[in-house]
């Protein structure tokens, strides 16, 4: 008869897991981004990762950092294809003006909201408002073009996530 280590099998699911999952990072917007309200906002993405890329779809949404405006991510797009690396946003022209958004990456795995990715903090400014010379201005072409890339970072929520869910069942055989 055959036992096995719990151990032994966490440990082995976590070295698939940490190799199967997405290396997502956000490039645009990022920290030096300047975008007017009523203007449009290039969001875009790296993905390195498994082919097909894994998560499939992502969502696309807002932190106010700050909660100056609203408090909890705000949704912008939502089943865009991991691969498409890019979309354009066309900023309202009320009610969004700050320095301390952030785009989010996110995905539905196993039936809950993932964090895949944060990009830096950027700034919404009112309409009618003239760029700094320092800044770039946001352009309304997508960034993947540019080849720019910002210091986004990685939130690996999407491993801990699946890791624990895992962990749930392992414990309930």
């Amino acid at each position: 008869m055959h036992t096995f280590s719990p151990l032994l099998v966490v440990a082995t699911f976590l070295a698939f897991v940490s190799s199967a999952f997405a290396d997502l990072t956000v490039t645009s917007p990022n920290a030096t981004t300047f975008v007017v309200a009523g203007g449009q906002l290039p969001i875009a993405w790296s993905y390195s990762g498994p082919q097909p890329p894994f998560p499939a779809t992502i969502s696309v949404e807002l932190a106010d950092n700050s909660k100056a405006l609203f408090n909890g991510p705000l949704a912008l797009f939502s089943n865009l294809a991991t691969s498409s690396g890019s979309i354009l946003w066309s900023v309202p022209k009320l009610g969004y003006a700050g320095a301390n958004f952030s785009v989010l990456l996110i995905a539905n795995i196993n039936g809950q909201a993932t964090t895949f990715a944060q990009g830096p903090a950027f700034s919404i400014m009112p309409q009618g408002t003239e760029p700094p010379a320092n800044t770039s201005t946001a352009q309304p072409t997508p960034a993947t073009a540019g080849g720019a890339v910002s210091r986004g970072e990685r939130v690996g929520k999407g491993v801990l996530a699946l890791t624990t869910t895992f962990l749930v069942i392992l414990m309930q055989i």
